[in-house]
């Protein structure tokens, strides 16, 4: 796996969001439904235009770790107001471990995901933070074998 460990500062985030129930085979089939449903709805160029930091991408992000339940939003960094229809969420400073991904989605990703948590955690001496889960998608054809995005 290929990765970099990063400090990062706090940043805000704005786009839509669901709430969903930890249950990872369950995400991995909603989340992806929701993704659809986002693009389908014409929402995600309204999410790109507030993007204005880093990261630059279009993000997907879990957060509200604790518990049984997390909110998941496809959203932007940005320092802009938030717009009616969105919502905001501010990821708080922390040591990133920060994954490549190569692959389509969301088979790819799904994979990495597994693999960091089963194989790479457990080995790496760092700890799971009380913190999101940031995806962050580039432009590029999500269905190449050779697409980028990172984790």
């Amino acid at each position: 796996m290929n990765y970099r460990i990063e400090q990062k500062d706090s940043f805000r985030i704005v786009g839509v969001k669901e709430h969903y129930s930890m249950n990872v085979e369950e995400c991995f089939q909603q989340v992806p439904q929701f993704w659809q449903k986002t693009v389908e709805s014409g929402a995600v160029p309204g999410i790109l235009a507030q993007m204005d930091k880093e990261p630059y991408g279009l993000l997907g992000v879990s957060t509200c770790m604790k518990g049984q339940e997390f909110d998941y939003y496809i959203a932007a960094a940005t320092s802009k107001e938030t717009p009616a229809g969105m919502e905001e969420y501010t990821v708080p400073e922390c040591t990133w471990a920060i994954f490549e991904c190569i692959g389509a989605m969301p088979d790819a990703i799904q994979e990495l995901q597994k693999r960091i948590i089963t194989e790479w955690l457990p080995a790496s001496g760092y700890e799971y933070a009380n913190a999101p889960d940031i995806e962050v998608y580039f432009d590029g054809n999500q269905q190449s074998a050779d697409y980028r995005c990172e984790v």
